[in-house]
């Protein structure tokens, strides 16, 4: 994403934006599948276990070690972000691409007997790379060849394979109707598997709400590889799913989504403004207004430096990008009655199909075919360093002011994305589902640099990147929510800490991401479904060995 950061910078003012089915598989009871292990034990090599218990005559096309030519090639295609691809990377031991549950069965089974950890990889950005990486023996499971995607308009819903991305997503609903959305994320290479066992949010969650409130049903398959649906899983594990983590307690085979309405047509515009053009003034009181305005409009901020023209003088630019379930006729008038200074004029407007939104918020023409949005490897990969806040309360002046003259001690390595919460937001209990940054809060901060031009996140030119990025952290705060300082699970940061060998360790990230009465819960629940903690992983759900009263 950063480097159509980059190509947008050097665009300026041009309008030009950055961002940075279900047809079930073959189920066999895992009774049966157990039985047929009992009887034939396997060698203790985990291939020969996957081979020797696996109805799939193609087994040996799905499974690969170090040894096989496409290992590698397939291992890095699951790295979004390009600072884990270095030589000191742990790789899997295994990597299995299944194309139905039988061999996910397999797999579990096969894992836990032998001794592996499982990471489960659907797309995405994974932003510490705890799909594909980890520091014991694992085996990842793959679901690339998993993926397919079935929309019901009449009932307005849609069941979604783990492996399918975003992307896939929209563009499969806009094959079907342009009246039909979900309201997820801008990033089309996001692996909907995991992205919404984090809550997932987007450019309609004003108006909806996060991806996991309109999660309606799951696929699911826990520790012992039984399928579960809603109803045989019982309203906690579906609660706790749903922005908890997923993979802290077992594999989401599919998601059923309820699709939402848009219009035929909505409204975009992309607007920067300076320093010199009076940006301090108008992002103060952007952070008021936009949380409080029509929940049909979502201006979404992205921060950065710039060099003023040809000269070696650097200023702050603020980009603006507007997204209005509506038309342009009724956009302007809001924006004339309630943030006029921010100068939205009839000629940037653009009025497109929901599906064109996600091109231009991706950084792509509107008139670019859709179908790019299927094709992940035309989809620049990420190569950053990322963390996240909660602002509840309005930076005054004097903050912005300390805020911009950090970002000119940058090298223009770094961004701020910014998206305005309230609406519907508010509207959901903190403990609705597990995700819990709700009521109060004004704004959603990403913090990024990147390490564009170096071999690796340890450069002496990445270590002063990451050296700024956290002294920002610092900077930041007295602006953003405390006790605790709130943050995104799924924009996961290992600085935080991994620790989880008692509540009062764990809390130190888990409250961040998920509050206390919430956290608490998670915990519980992993208890029970998951009590040998199989699925574990630095920042995952824990469990502990003193008793539950004790939490």
């Amino acid at each position: 994403m950063n480097q159509t950061h980059q190509n947008m910078k050097k665009s300026l003012p041009k309008s030009s934006v950055f961002i940075f089915v279900l047809t079930l598989s073959f189920s066999t009871s895992w009774a049966a599948l157990s039985s047929i292990l009992d009887a034939t034990p396997g060698s203790e090599d985990f291939i020969s276990c996957i081979k020797s218990n696996s109805n799939n005559v193609s087994v040996s096309q799905l499974t690969f070690t170090s040894a096989n030519a496409s290992f590698l090639p397939i291992w890095q295609a699951a790295v979004q972000n390009t600072r884990f691809l270095k030589p000191s990377t742990r790789r899997p031991s295994v990597i299995v691409t299944p194309v139905e549950e039988t061999l996910i069965q397999t797999t579990l089974l096969c894992a836990k007997e032998h001794g592996y950890e499982l990471r489960i990889r659907s797309g995405g950005h994974d932003y510490e790379g705890l799909s594909y990486t980890a520091d014991a023996p694992f085996v990842m499971l793959d679901f690339t060849n998993m993926r397919s995607i079935d929309v019901d308009v009449a009932n307005s819903t849609a069941w979604v394979q783990a492996g399918a991305v975003l992307g896939e997503v929209y563009y499969a609903i806009s094959q079907k109707t342009d009246t039909l959305y979900f309201p997820a994320g801008v990033c089309p290479t996001v692996g909907v598997g995991g992205y919404m066992g984090g809550a997932g949010y987007g450019n309609l969650l004003r108006k909806y709400g996060t991806a996991a409130d309109n999660v309606i049903d799951a696929r699911f398959m826990d520790v012992n590889g039984n399928i579960l649906d809603r109803k045989s899983m019982g309203e906690d594990l579906f609660w706790a799913i749903r922005g908890g983590g997923v993979s802290s307690f077992g594999i989401v085979l599919a998601w059923k989504l309820r699709l939402v309405p848009v219009p035929e047509k909505v409204t975009v515009f992309i607007l920067n403004k300076t320093l010199e053009q009076g940006a301090t003034e108008i992002f103060h009181k952007y952070q008021t207004v936009i949380p409080a305005i029509d929940r049909n409009l979502h201006i979404r901020t992205q921060v950065f430096e710039i060099y003023i023209g040809n000269t070696t003088k650097k200023t702050v630019n603020i980009m603006f990008e507007g997204i209005y379930q509506g038309t342009t006729d009724t956009l302007l008038p809001l924006l004339d009655e309630k943030f006029p200074e921010l100068g939205v004029t009839r000629e940037i407007c653009e009025e497109i199909k929901m599906i064109q939104s996600t091109l231009v918020f991706w950084g792509f023409p509107s008139s670019l075919p859709t179908e790019i949005l299927t094709n992940r490897s035309a989809i620049a990969k990420l190569n950053n360093k990322s963390k996240s806040d909660y602002i509840r309360k309005p930076i005054p002046i004097s903050g912005l002011k300390k805020l911009w003259k950090k970002f000119m001690e940058n090298d223009e390595s770094a961004l701020l994305m910014i998206n305005p919460f309230g609406g519907r937001m508010a509207d959901y209990s903190e403990t609705a589902i597990p995700y819990p940054h709700r009521a109060g809060v004004l704004l959603q901060v990403l913090k990024t640099v990147n390490f564009n031009g170096q071999a690796s996140d340890t450069t002496p030119t990445s270590l002063r990147r990451l050296s700024w990025l956290r002294s920002l952290e610092e900077l930041l705060t007295p602006y953003v929510s405390k006790n605790p300082r709130e943050a995104y699970s799924n924009y996961n940061d290992l600085d935080f800490g991994v620790g989880n060998a008692n509540y009062q360790e764990a809390s130190v990230w888990g409250e961040r991401y998920w509050k206390r009465d919430n956290f608490k819960r998670l915990i519980r629940i992993k208890a029970k479904v998951d009590p040998e903690n199989f699925f574990r992983r630095p920042q995952s759900i824990p469990v502990f060995s003193s008793s539950l009263s004790d939490i």
